[in-house]
């Protein structure tokens, strides 16, 4: 039997099964009926239900950085079923056509950047004034670059140079795919850049201040100040407050990254605030020519991250492949059958008695001195050997010693699919569609090991 692998290295990683376990939480957090946020949390709200405040402010909230009071809501489409992010904006002036936006950011698809999907004026939150609301993706467990790193009681420590740094690729990248296509973030806010418990940045609510913003100002502009809330970000995270970026602090600010971190991060932050040359000489690309080492970097830091997650992915995979293997044979052995006494004996006899000694060869061995044998990884393998049907045999023992068998697995696998056929056969599911208008065949292909 195998010897030497533990039971976590046929399932993923338990911190990505505990990443997964919280997104699953997420997405089924319902309000209390005794929150007070009930008072301001409709049932409904166009399309979406089980709205959740994210807010836990229940007064009313402050002026942001949109220049608006806003709340956000965790919400459930009725029509696809996913969670998405609901942005009520209060007060606000409509100064362009809102779908002709939703249009466009809706078409721009990219890693750091919170997708906008819809675009609606309601009065389902209040039944006295209309509300203009964004719908945008839900990212789960996410919370803003200022409430990871800019609250008080969390301000202490350094922030790794490594993880700085990817986070300004991130950014870098997803600011250089909006200036690509002509338009501009707008929204370099720490309030508005989201950060995963995994690292991952995204850049949230784009396309909000082309709707509600200065229809005025220029794309070059706007990219302009672009670069600037990039540099100014990157500051305010590094050295961990919202006022690092403030005129009197400014200097201060600089000088402790350049006490602290590579110069080529006080040099790039320099270079984004400032933007020497004039208007235009400064872009984001030659921004990101100035770091295209760093860029490489964290590329083949992603690259290495998608191995990962694809042996992580595998392994599920092949346990799914097993799983089907097992609902076979626990539909098929010692199965009671209760019409009559042949009936009664079919789990008993022939094929399945085959199957039901090898569940006990698999499951159920003892050591020579009558301990029980726990080795997930015999397990395993005795269970992969069957699903492919090797030629290689094995000797089966009843429990009382008695009876002694040598087969092979290809001979229990071809017992286990004539049993499972003989099932479903006795099912009717062939007649009576009991799994939809499948036939027999392809409901037993649906068993099939995946080669």
């Amino acid at each position: 039997r195998a010897q030497g692998r533990m039971m976590s290295d046929f399932f993923a990683a338990e911190q990505l099964r505990v990443d997964l376990a919280t997104r699953a939480a997420q997405s089924a957090l319902m309000l209390d009926a005794h929150d007070p946020r009930v008072a301001f949390t409709p049932d409904r709200v166009h399309e979406y239900h089980t709205l959740f405040p994210l807010d836990a402010v229940v007064d009313e909230p402050e002026v942001g950085a949109l220049g608006c009071t806003s709340r956000v809501y965790k919400a459930v489409s009725r029509i696809d079923g996913n969670t998405y992010a609901l942005r009520k904006l209060d007060g606000v002036k409509i100064t362009v056509d809102h779908n002709s936006m939703r249009k466009v950011w809706g078409e721009l698809q990219h890693a750091s950047i919170v997708r906008l999907r819809n675009i609606f004026i309601t009065n389902e939150f209040d039944a006295q004034s209309n509300a203009l609301t964004f719908v945008h993706d839900f990212v789960f467990g996410a919370m803003t670059m200022e409430e990871r790193y800019m609250r008080a009681q969390d301000t202490v420590g350094d922030i790794s140079e490594e993880l700085v740094w990817s986070y300004i690729a991130q950014l870098t990248s997803a600011i250089r795919f909006v200036h690509s296509r002509g338009k501009a973030v707008r929204c370099l806010h720490a309030s508005k850049v989201l950060v995963t418990p995994q690292h991952r940045v995204y850049i949230n609510c784009c396309g909000v201040l082309d709707v509600i913003g200065d229809k005025k100002a220029q794309v070059p502009d706007l990219q302009a100040e672009d670069l600037r809330g990039l540099g100014t970000l990157i500051l305010e995270t590094v050295c961990r407050s919202v006022e690092a970026s403030q005129a009197q602090n400014l200097s201060a600010s600089v000088d402790y990254i350049a006490a602290h971190y590579h110069p080529d991060l006080k040099d790039l932050i320099v270079y984004l605030i400032s933007q020497p040359g004039g208007p235009g000489q400064v872009t984001i690309f030659s921004a990101s020519a100035r770091i295209s080492g760093r860029l490489l970097e964290q590329l083949d830091h992603t690259y290495q991250h998608m191995d990962y997650c694809h042996a992580e992915l595998a392994k599920e995979i092949q346990n799914g492949r097993l799983f089907r293997l097992l609902v076979k044979l626990c539909m098929i052995v010692e199965r009671p059958q209760r019409d009559t006494p042949a009936a009664d004996a079919w789990s008993e006899t022939g094929d399945r008695y085959l199957l039901k000694l090898f569940m006990d060869y698999a499951f159920h061995q003892r050591e020579e001195n009558d301990r029980p044998v726990v080795d997930f990884g015999s397990v395993v393998q005795c269970l992969n050997k069957l699903d492919v049907g090797v030629s290689e045999r094995i000797m089966l023992m009843s429990s009382d010693g008695q009876t002694l068998l040598v087969v092979s697995y290809a001979d229990l696998k071809a017992c286990c699919e004539r049993s499972f056929t003989e099932l479903l056969i006795a099912g009717n599911y062939a007649q009576a569609g009991g799994f939809g208008n499948r036939s027999l065949m392809q409901h037993a292909q649906s068993f099939a090991p995946a080669m």
